[in-house]
């Protein structure tokens, strides 16, 4: 079974594909160029308690993202693994 959950959801260690991301032009260009597109493969590295960043890996990069970008990236993950 496969659920969309924001990268803030996702548990340290699970992986899962860019299905979403919602945000402005701007935010959306500015994911691309650190690599964080649609369709691409994530993992989440680590994440903090309280609203503090995100970091992920997206294919041979490691990426840090700030809660509020983070919670705009919508992630398919495999709920069975």
């Amino acid at each position: 079974m496969t659920k969309i959950i924001s990268l803030v959801e996702m548990r340290v260690g699970e992986t899962g594909k860019i299905v979403e991301i919602q945000g402005g032009h701007g935010m959306v260009r500015r994911l691309e160029t650190l690599g964080v597109r649609t369709e691409k493969e994530v993992k989440k590295l680590s994440g903090q308690l309280m609203r503090g960043p995100i970091l992920i890996q997206a294919g041979n990069t490691q990426v840090g993202i700030g809660f509020g970008m983070a919670r705009r990236v919508l992630v398919e993950v495999d709920k069975n693994a």
